[in-house]
C-alpha cells in the first residue's frame, strides 16, 4: 500500500510539472503570431494570423474570433469554424474606419459577453484601437489603462487618431 502511495504522489508531483511547461509552450506559440498582445486573460489581438497558428488560439481557450481585414476570408471563416471557434468579419477600411464598424464591433464584443474573444487584422493596429475605444467608451476604463495596451502595439496615425477623437466626441469621453 506504502509503494502505491508513493507511486501516485510521484505521478501527481510528475503531472504538475509538467502543466507549467505545457502553458510556457502555448504561450510562446501565441508570441510568435504577429503583434500578438493580451489584454487581459479574456481578450487578446494580433496581426494576420496563419491558419495552423489557430489551434493555438483555440488551444488557450479562446471561443470567438473578430477578423476586421476586409476581402473575402472564407478559408480563414471554415478553419476557425472547423475548431468550433465563432467567426465573424467586420471589413473595416484602413484608410476610412467608420462609426458603423466599431458599432457593429461593440455589438459583437457585447454579445460574447465573459467568453474569451480573439480580434485580429493585418498588423493588429486596427484591432488594438477598436479595443482600445471598445474600453474606454464602453467598458469605461481608465484611458490612462487602456492606451497602454493600445501604446503597446503602435502609435495610431493620423487617419487612426482623427478616428479615435470622433468618437471620443461622439460619446463625450
Amino acid at each position: 500500500m506504502k509503494r502505491i502511495n508513493q507511486l501516485i504522489y510521484f505521478l501527481l508531483l510528475l503531472s504538475c510539472s509538467a502543466l507549467p511547461a505545457l502553458a510556457s509552450d502555448l504561450n510562446q506559440s501565441l508570441a510568435k503570431i504577429k503583434n500578438f498582445h493580451f489584454v487581459s486573460n479574456q481578450l487578446a489581438s494580433s496581426g494576420l494570423i496563419s491558419m495552423p497558428d489557430y489551434a493555438h488560439i483555440k488551444e488557450y481557450g479562446f471561443k470567438h474570433v473578430i477578423n476586421l481585414i476586409p476581402g473575402d476570408q472564407s478559408i480563414e471563416k471554415a478553419r476557425v469554424e472547423s475548431l468550433g471557434m465563432s467567426y465573424q468579419q467586420i471589413e473595416v477600411a484602413w484608410e476610412e474606419p467608420t462609426l458603423d464598424d466599431f458599432e457593429r464591433f461593440t455589438k459583437l464584443m457585447k454579445s460574447y459577453k465573459e467568453d474569451k474573444i480573439y480580434v485580429h487584422c493585418e498588423a493588429n493596429y486596427r484591432a488594438s484601437t477598436f479595443i482600445y475605444l471598445y474600453r474606454l467608451l464602453e467598458l469605461n476604463e481608465s484611458q490612462e489603462k487602456a492606451q497602454g495596451d493600445l501604446l503597446a502595439v503602435w502609435k495610431p496615425s493620423k487617419t487612426w487618431l482623427d478616428f479615435i477623437e470622433k468618437l471620443e466626441f461622439l460619446t463625450d469621453k
